[in-house]
């Protein structure tokens, strides 16, 4: 631990002109972690009917209308890459001028998307129109269709539509001839639609309304302007397709013309926009002052801490004043600056620990009144890049809170222990290897989590692997053959210390039973052991040993009891009183915490003697209980590598049950061997990942984890297509304003009078 994972709370006061510029530069700074401001419900009911907030959600939905309008998509923009030197600047005076820019520029674009749109449209119709009318037309001309024949129909009405090909069962029942007297024929238009033609008695007009509604049909107008005498003038309506075709063909082209022009633009203004949403909920996270100016706090990593400062005071001046204070991972700090800070000018600090104090102060009892600040600073977790990949695991938890030990190391070691030794093979514990090895590179720019498990699926392979033979198993035989050729037979090997031999679990139950108790034993252990470092950490020392420590005494004691002497009460009661092992735990967990009342322990001073005594009492029953059952737990490291090896041993009996010699028996028989050992990988392995995930969330974890914390999200402002700019301006005093008003004067005057001067010379 050092100053790379500690932080110090900053409190800076801004000048209100620079307040939009100081978050630029907060920005810039790629470092800042913004306190987030505790707000009533009443107040955040409010802010959401401020018209500002209102405005910036409109600006986000309008910018939506915009990409659906020109069909851009995320990864439109995630493919665009540009100069730095070509970035898009957007500068304004406030955030207030900025959006209404914006706004400007995503309605000019929106509406011109709009009109081409509609054009496309319309002119999409207009050419279906056209391409069912000139179909129709091709059926027409086998009748010898023109204008004089269509003309000469006078009795008659000769009309053409367009339906769904399903209609054409209740096409023919409508039109039965001897209900409606009529005449049509059908044609083919699409795989979906068909046209026909119908000729019936003009006074039974009111009739086939009726009928043809029930349809759904679509009439085609036979415009005479496409008909002569002679026949069909395919050639006008060929070229008026053809018309509309390249009419349609140009808006498309100025559409997506326009995208491809604009798309920097809009990859800009989408970026700019995005930084509003995180600009705008950090503005809200300012106070006012006394003197009614900003304040804003964040928290700064503390080797950072110098050059921020410093950075600020060159950057503002005399316009900016800030107050920090040291948090310590190790005693509980509250937020107070006035008794322990001097306001910052010009460089100086004084942070809150003084000089020389130590850690080993006692809080007093006003500080313990007062909100912990390690409760809202942020932690940075920090681990070796073998490590890293778990965090993954850590945080589906939760984020460590500032103030307790990050578990990552740990589970980077018992998660793929626990995982290999319910799937211990050789053979699947090198499919994994592969498998992940595959993954972690491929897939490393899917996503920071899906890299991440693909190297713990990695890490895992290696444990199976290894456990595999102390298990003596290489896809469920004992010995590693591959294509035939026998290269190494798998012999028993002893576990130093235990004596314990795993080999064969099928055969050697109770040793993998014993075995998996002590597993569970020493992970239950382990994780008190991390509370004590805790509580020890924390400056609670007299709990560490009260609580953690007499509960690794009683598990263990408990452990020997039974695997040493077994479930015998008179042994347990006879010499040398085995018993004692859990009995003496036992009572030191129900007295310990009310002794430390009496022995004046400053964290337990405004508990009751009772409260505390009926508390220990709870809590030792509590831990016997919940003890054997977290214990008990871990015999599904026994259930799962017996399930595991079981159903190996199934597959390779099937593999046998074709039976006969050649090529394709072997081949048979290999890929069968291949798909039986896929599913067992794929389904058992997934069962045995999420049991290695409970086993340490609930077993494990609980003991000492709160994975309540707040991970480090420095406040940052993406540059990758624009840049975002504000003009501070700075305050005139009354005084100053009196100056430039009269200077205005005396210059307004001197005009006039030149004025005079020119005209009167002019007109003498």
């Amino acid at each position: 631990m050092g100053k790379k994972d500690e932080f110090s709370l900053m409190k800076a006061e801004i000048n209100q002109n620079y307040k939009d510029q100081f978050l630029i530069e907060l920005s810039n700074l790629n470092a800042v972690h913004i306190k987030s401001m505790q707000k009533p419900t009443v107040k955040e009911k409010l802010e959401e009917k401020n018209p500002f907030i209102e405005k910036i959600k409109d600006l986000r939905k309008n910018l939506n209308n915009l990409f659906n309008r020109f069909d851009i998509t995320e990864y439109d923009l995630l493919e665009l890459k540009i100069d730095k030197e070509k970035r898009i600047e957007f500068a304004a005076k406030d955030l207030r001028e900025l959006i209404t820019h914006l706004l400007e520029e995503i309605d000019f674009y929106t509406n011109r998307a709009i009109e081409l749109k509609s054009y496309i449209s319309k002119g999409r119709i207009e050419l279906e129109s056209l391409i069912v009318l000139s179909v129709s037309y091709k059926f027409l001309e086998k009748l010898n269709l023109n204008k004089k024949n269509l003309e000469s129909i006078t009795q008659f009405k000769f009309r053409i539509f367009t339906t769904f090909s399903k209609n054409i069962t209740n096409l023919q029942n409508l039109f039965e001839f001897s209900e409606f007297p009529n005449f049509y024929k059908t044609f083919e238009i699409s795989n979906d639609r068909i046209g026909f033609f119908i000729i019936y008695p003009k006074d039974r007009q009111d009739e086939f309304n009726g009928r043809i509604r029930l349809i759904h049909s679509e009439e085609v107008l036979v415009l005479k302007k496409y008909l002569t005498n002679e026949g069909i003038n395919f050639a006008r309506l060929n070229k008026e397709i053809k018309f509309i075709e390249n009419l349609v063909g140009r808006y498309e082209k100025e559409q997506n013309r326009l995208k491809q022009d604009n798309l920097r633009k809009f990859a800009g203004i989408n970026e700019i926009v995005q930084n509003i949403e995180e600009y705008t909920w950090v503005g809200q996270q300012f106070e006012k002052s006394s003197s009614n100016r900003p304040i804003l706090k964040f928290f700064v990593p503390l080797s950072k801490k110098e050059e921020i400062m410093h950075s600020l005071f060159n950057s503002f001046k005399e316009n900016i004043t800030i107050e920090s204070i040291d948090v310590s991972k190790k005693r509980p700090i509250p937020e107070s600056y006035s008794s322990k800070t001097d306001k910052i000018k010009k460089g100086k600090v004084k942070p809150i620990i003084k000089e020389g104090q130590t850690e080993e102060i006692e809080t007093d009892e006003d500080e313990e009144e007062k909100e912990d600040l390690r409760e809202k600073t942020p932690t940075i977790m920090k681990n070796f890049f073998l490590v890293k990949p778990f965090e993954t695991i850590t945080k589906m938890y939760g984020t460590p809170t500032y103030s307790e030990i990050d578990p990552t190391p740990i589970i980077a070691i018992t998660f793929p222990i626990l995982f290999g030794l319910m799937f211990g093979d050789i053979g699947h514990g090198l499919i994994l290897i592969i498998s992940g090895l595959i993954g972690g590179l491929v897939l490393r720019k899917r996503g920071k989590d899906v890299t991440n498990l693909s190297w713990i699926i990695f890490f895992c392979g290696w444990a199976a692997f290894f456990v595999g033979f102390l298990y003596g198993e290489f896809f469920g035989t004992h010995e590693i053959e591959i294509f035939g050729t026998v290269y190494l037979h798998l012999e028993p090997i002893t576990i130093p210390l235990l004596n314990i031999t795993l080999y064969n679990p099928l055969g050697n139950i109770m040793a993998v039973f014993y075995f998996a108790v002590l597993i569970g034993v020493f992970h239950i252990n382990l994780g008190w052991f991390i509370q004590f470092l805790n509580y020890w950490k924390q400056h609670r020392k007299y709990l560490a040993f009260s609580d953690s420590f007499i509960k690794i005494l009683l598990l263990t004691g408990g452990a020997i009891l039974i695997l040493g002497y077994g479930f015998d009460i008179y042994i347990w009661i006879a010499s040398p009183y085995p018993i004692l092992l859990v009995i003496i735990p036992g009572l030191l967990l129900l007295v310990l915490k009310p002794l430390g009342k009496i022995f004046k322990i400053s964290y337990l001073k405004k508990e009751s003697f009772g409260g505390l005594l009926g508390e220990g009492t709870i809590e030792a029953f509590d831990t016997v209980l919940s003890v054997m059952s977290n214990v008990a737990s871990y015999i599904r490291l026994l259930a799962l590598a017996l399930a595991h090896i079981a159903l190996l041993y199934a597959i390779n009996a099937m593999s046998t049950l074709i039976e006969g010699e050649g090529w394709g028996v072997e081949i048979v028989n290999f890929i069968g061997s291949i798909f039986g050992n896929l599913i067992v990988i794929l389904l058992e392995g997934l069962l045995v990942f999420l049991n290695t995930i409970r086993l340490h969330f609930y077993e494990f974890f609980f003991k000492f984890y709160q994975g309540a914390g707040i991970e480090y999200f420095p406040f940052y402002l993406d540059n990758n297509y624009s840049i975002m700019r504000f003009r501070g301006e700075i305050e005139k005093d009354i005084i100053s304003e009196e100056i430039e008003k009269e200077f205005d004067t005396t210059i307004i005057k001197e005009e006039i009078d030149k004025a005079k001067m020119y005209i009167s010379k002019r007109f003498e």
